[in-house]
């Protein structure tokens, strides 16, 4: 563990910043992959790949930090929570990623990139609660606007996995497309789980 001038209650803080920092970035690569042409995927995913391994050790420190202090600055079942979610996130970007690749996905649908633009502009209003987590600002205008950005995500969903269907895809594609869909879902799902943690967090430190 490297050593910090920073006290021991504000470390979680720090921590958190670097994970939702880590998050956005994330999701930036997950976009622009999602944008780019097939044989540039590779580079997307080895730094997606460097992006989950720097977050596990990030939430491994949060740990860390957690057995071997006693006083936090909010309740430890919460900077669990928290620390899970954040890094769960960037796991599912991460095997979102490698998803596309191993199925051989060659061109990426226009419903994947708005999934991908959704993401990210969640990602940035992430990172905005999060900077406001030690100064306990208002973060109400942050988790509504991630409900309004996953609705929106549903609905592309929806009409992404019901055009596989119209479209008479073939069995194979259809397969593959849905397990994207499936993922990038299960993203934005996890990350209005970052968002209702937060909330609960603001709720009980008011």
């Amino acid at each position: 563990m490297p050593f910090s001038l920073v006290p021991k209650e504000r470390q979680f803080f720090v921590l958190f910043r670097e994970n939702a920092n880590a998050v956005l970035e994330s999701f930036r690569t997950l976009r622009e992959m999602l944008g780019s042409q097939a044989s540039e995927f590779g580079e997307y995913t080895r730094k997606l790949r460097d992006l989950e391994h720097q977050a596990d050790e990030t939430t491994h420190r949060i740990n860390q930090e957690l057995n071997r202090t006693f006083i936090t600055p909010f309740d430890r079942e919460d900077i669990y929570a928290l620390a899970g979610a954040l890094d769960d996130v960037i796991d599912l970007a991460d095997e979102t990623a490698d998803t596309i690749v191993l199925d051989g996905i060659t061109e990426i649908s226009d419903e994947a990139r708005q999934m991908g633009d959704i993401l990210f502009k969640i990602a940035e209003q992430l990172v905005q609660a999060i900077d406001k987590l030690e100064s306990d600002r208002e973060m109400s205008p942050n988790w509504v606007a991630v409900h309004v950005l996953e609705n929106q995500a549903d609905k592309v969903t929806r009409e992404a996995i019901g055009a596989l269907f119209r479209n008479g895809h073939d069995p194979l594609y259809v397969i593959k497309w849905k397990d994207v869909y499936a993922l990038l879902e299960k993203t934005v799902d996890r990350t209005e789980d970052i968002a209702t943690i937060l909330e609960t967090i603001a709720i009980k430190n008011a």
